[in-house]
């Protein structure tokens, strides 16, 4: 992407003197345009001409670039990518502005070029506009999957995993003599991936008990998060909105690889379809799946319920399921390398709970009891948003917002990373702190949306936060009534954002690990 846009900006170049002759028709028209209302335009910086602030995509993290920008210009910030206006909100009063008061207004996804390929023509729950068609894919979503009766109902799976996955480490440790080197992150996704796909498809990425458990991940497992990352690396880029001088320029790898990557996403889905029909056929389907719901649905009116629309709800729930709250848990774990009282904190809330000499493991019923275990997702969440850029809106109608005129189109951009850090609302805002949120202090925030925003606001506020928050307990809980953890060295670990629609490490996390002696017997039975 970066080549791309080197390419198109060089070309550009060659350009320039021609364009700047058009600059002064250019801020004529600019000027009539911000006339044409009662309110103004939002501030923008410098553009560059035809490319307008494109290559703020390639300064990365791009949500840190908005913030310093918002620092300069304001909370509403105006940009042009391409010939796509954009308005960036960096405040929570107007994005709660923009998402809640506004939310019929700002209810729409922009028709991306990406987009279309990766949601099979927008129909997935995340990319699709307001209307009948989102509704009844919402109502299926929040009643089948993410309901907290079929949260509720999937928690023994979502254990089991967890403890798959400390059973697997501590065989590891024992192997390596008492202590392993793990790579945190491929460990996580495989547990993630395969609890979502036992709610979906009741099957696990296919790890059998007799195979080398010393290997991080499995080959189908590896393909899917492979995939799942790619996606996320090409959403909102460059050539989403110049995609035909991308082609003029011979440029358009980018283009390719979504073409290529959406075949790969469609053969894996399709053939777990297949595969759960055949066992429907054969009655080895006994718990109600979402893809056996949907199967249901398909019988009664194949043209409303086709495998197009499964795919699509199968793959948003896998994708946002496993690197979202793969990536939560990656980020607590890497605070609590370097904060170790927290860690011990956190500890010992789940040994008074469960019993440091323990019969048992952690479970889906005890995070209730685990306030602290809670406050530290809150605070990771805060400081490392899952979605630090909320997925884009559109515009609809020609709006204002904070006194600013938006007009019909304005592709809308809500920096969580830098509300989430905004000194004017929380005190040290840089500083990892779980005792913030302790006996109800700034419980008002969070239920403000102040924290809650990583979940979004409004209509498209994501519905299976109950299903993340479960997930994220269960896995974080796991790994710390299991296992004393240790970084790789003397030095912190490295806390740098990576780029992408989701907020990933830039450097994945890797850690030592050795099981705790009361854990041993009880890992090696399960």
């Amino acid at each position: 992407m970066d080549v791309a846009l080197s390419t198109i900006v060089g070309a550009i170049a060659l350009f320039i003197p021609a364009l700047l002759t058009l600059v002064p028709l250019l801020t004529l028209v600019q000027k009539t345009q911000q006339h044409t209302g009662h309110n103004p335009p939002p501030p923008e910086p410098r553009a560059i001409p035809l490319v307008g602030h494109l290559h703020l995509l390639i300064k990365k993290p791009l949500h840190r670039t908005l913030a310093h920008l918002a620092d300069r210009h304001g909370d509403v910030l105006g940009l042009r990518f391409g010939c796509t206006r954009v308005a960036v909100v960096s405040s929570a009063s107007v994005a709660q502005e923009c998402l809640v008061t506004l939310d019929t207004s700002f209810g729409n996804r922009p028709r991306l070029p990406s987009a279309k390929i990766l949601s099979y023509d927008w129909s997935t729950m995340g990319h699709s506009n307001c209307g009948a068609y989102w509704r009844q894919v919402r109502r299926t979503t929040s009643t089948e999957f993410s309901s907290v009766e079929r949260v509720q109902h999937f928690a023994d799976v979502h254990e089991q995993e967890a403890r798959a996955m400390a059973r697997r480490l501590c065989h590891v440790a024992i192997a390596s003599g008492g202590r392993a080197l793990v790579d945190v992150k491929s460990r996580l996704l495989e547990m993630l991936m395969n609890g979502l796909l036992d709610m979906l498809f009741k099957r696990t990425s296919s790890r059998s008990d007799e195979q080398d458990e010393t290997v991080e991940v499995t080959e189908e497992a590896r393909c899917f998060m492979g995939m799942a990352e790619e996606t996320m690396e090409l959403t909102l880029t460059v050539w989403d909105f110049l995609p035909a001088l991308a082609r003029w320029l011979d440029v358009d790898a980018v283009g390719r690889r979504l073409q290529r990557l959406q075949a790969n996403r469609t053969e894996f889905l399709q053939r777990l379809i297949e595969e759960h029909k055949e066992k429907e056929k054969c009655g080895q389907v006994t718990r109600r799946t979402l893809v056996r719901v949907l199967l249901e649905l398909q019988k009664k009116d194949p043209e409303a319920c086709t495998d197009q629309l499964i795919r699509s709800l199968c793959v948003s729930a896998l994708e946002a399921g496993t690197l979202s709250t793969g990536y939560i848990v990656e980020w607590v774990m890497s605070l609590l390398l370097n904060y170790p009282h927290v860690m011990k904190k956190a500890r010992d809330e789940i040994d008074a709970c469960v019993g440091e000499q323990p019969k048992r493991l952690l479970e889906a019923t005890d995070l209730p009891k685990l306030p602290y275990l809670r406050c530290i997702i809150m605070e990771t969440l805060r400081l490392y948003p899952v979605v630090p850029l909320l997925v884009p809106r559109e515009c609809s109608t020609d709006c204002t917002v904070s006194g600013f005129q938006i007009p019909k189109g304005t592709m809308l951009l809500v920096n969580t990373f830098a509300i989430h850090r905004d000194p004017g609302t929380w005190e040290d805002p840089e500083t990892f702190l779980p005792e913030r949120f302790e006996d109800g202090r700034n419980q008002a925030l969070a239920a403000g949306n102040m924290v809650d925003l990583s979940f979004g606001m409004g209509r498209r506020r994501c519905p299976a936060e109950n299903l993340g928050m479960q997930l994220a307990g269960i896995a974080l809980g796991t790994m710390i009534q299991c296992f004393n953890w240790e970084r790789v060295g003397t030095e912190l670990v490295d806390m740098a954002e990576g780029s992408g629609l989701t907020m990933a490490k830039k450097i994945p996390l890797e850690a030592f690990c050795q099981p705790r002696a009361s854990m041993v017997n009880l890992l090696s039975q399960i």
